[in-house]
């Protein structure tokens, strides 16, 4: 508790007293469900921050090399599972007799949306995962389709459901395709002008940048320009404190149910969204 009190102190003399008293309302993002507290993009992970009353997730998509998709972040599967083989070379058939290190299974988009449009008012991000993505399997293969058609048709009243990348082509696509779309650019750089002018360029007003490199200076332009700020990554309770006085819109943790309890139980007075 007492280096929480120090962080707070140092957020303040930091950013000074304009950022406490900051009006926005940030929104726990729990990233891949909450990695840092269960297996990541699994059944599991998703289920237990629901349980604890989490109202955002982040989440990975790829496609397989039978064109299903599939929830898996890494190109190959050896960090979860100790298989070092691409999923985009592996069949649905195959993935699904993979077993994860904490004895998981793999979950498929469809079986992600069927958990979650059961729940109201939940914000998810979609992230489209491209690695080592050629052009021919990125537009060829309808990837970025069937990732589409299945968001924009599952999307809930009152839910907002937001497709993300790193990479520019799939927004492009998305964004031309499909013009009623939410999107997300994700940049590992800063918010700043430089990264703004990017998404702008895209035609996207959600951006989300790294947390360690940006100033309050780049969030007070991104606000001025009239984006939705997302700061990652969210490694522990002193991230989500950073972020909140920087004054993002959003925050993506790896500890969505830790900082949660804390929120509620140390700084009540913050205006925070689950």
């Amino acid at each position: 508790m007492k280096t929480i009190k120090t962080i707070l102190l140092a957020a303040l003399v930091l950013f000074g007293f304009e950022a406490f008293a900051q009006q926005n309302e940030i929104m726990i993002l729990a990233h891949r469900g909450g990695m840092g507290e269960g297996m990541e993009n699994t059944e599991g992970s998703f289920k237990r921050s629901l349980e604890a009353g989490i109202k955002a997730y982040e989440m990975d998509v790829r496609i397989t090399k039978d064109g299903k998709i599939v929830l898996q972040h890494d190109h190959t599967l050896k960090r979860t599972s100790g298989i070092n083989r691409a999923v985009e070379d592996m069949t649905e058939k195959e993935l699904r007799e993979v077993t994860l290190t904490d004895g998981s299974k793999l979950m498929f988009l469809d079986e992600f949306l069927d958990l979650m449009t059961k729940h109201e008012g939940l914000y998810i991000e979609f992230e489209m995962k491209t690695t080592k993505y050629s052009d021919e399997l990125l537009y060829g293969s309808g990837y970025l389709d069937k990732v589409a058609k299945a968001v924009l048709k599952a999307e809930p009243k009152g839910s907002t459901y937001c497709m993300t990348s790193f990479d520019t082509r799939a927004l492009r696509y998305i964004k031309e395709k499909y013009p009623t779309a939410k999107l997300t650019y994700l940049t590992k750089e800063a918010c700043d002008e430089k990264s703004l002018a990017i998404a702008e360029a895209l035609g996207v007003k959600r951006i989300a940048c790294r947390l360690e490199k940006t100033s309050y200076n780049g969030m007070k332009l991104a606000h001025k320009k009239g984006f939705i700020v997302n700061l990652w990554p969210g490694k522990n309770v002193g991230s989500f404190v950073r972020a909140w006085a920087l004054g993002a819109d959003i925050h993506c943790t790896d500890f969505p149910i830790t900082v949660k309890k804390f929120a509620e139980e140390q700084t009540s007075w913050l205006k925070v969204k689950y």
